[in-house]
């Protein structure tokens, strides 16, 4: 019997950065570079993948994130072993809030932040390369431009008198 299972992963940016771990067994395809992030095989429920993809980043690195965005998805077969089992791979975006990078979790052998054109030299794989460039599209800027001065308080809410 072909097992089936949900792989979430976070692609969490700060500033014009990304964090990318580094597994001691790679749960994604493609190399030595990944994304924090776990294998659902729990029953579903409410806010399941967001919730546990939560959960994830706080003890395998120690760091908080915004609003959660599918930037990225593939499947894959023959990730257990190669026995013909099949993934979903599903990747969130989403903004660092807040917490200390600390690689926690015994699976990690290392942590870090890396700019888009670093990602590119580590030859990460292009299904990463495709989710930061949603992600870069699908959320605000990192550095927003600043407001134009008028002398005056900004507009919040409705028209100004």
């Amino acid at each position: 019997m072909t097992a089936y299972q949900v792989g979430v992963f976070a692609l969490v940016r700060q500033r014009d950065t990304y964090l990318i771990v580094r597994p001691r067994v790679p749960l994604l395809p493609g190399g030595l570079h990944g994304l924090p992030g776990l294998i659902l095989g729990a029953p579903s429920g409410e806010n399941l993948v967001e919730s546990q993809l939560r959960r994830a980043l706080l003890s395998q690195v120690g760091l908080a994130v915004a609003e959660l965005r599918l930037v990225g998805s593939h499947a894959a077969r023959g990730v257990q072993g190669g026995n013909g089992d099949a993934r979903l791979n599903l990747i969130f975006g989403s903004e660092y809030c807040s917490g200390i990078l600390n690689p926690q979790d015994s699976e990690l052998l290392g942590a870090e932040w890396m700019n888009g054109a670093d990602l590119f030299r580590a030859g990460v794989p292009e299904y990463l390369l495709a989710a930061v460039r949603e992600l870069e599209t699908s959320i605000a800027p990192a550095t927003p431009p600043a407001p134009a001065s008028t002398g005056r308080f900004p507009r919040l809410f409705g028209k100004q008198k």
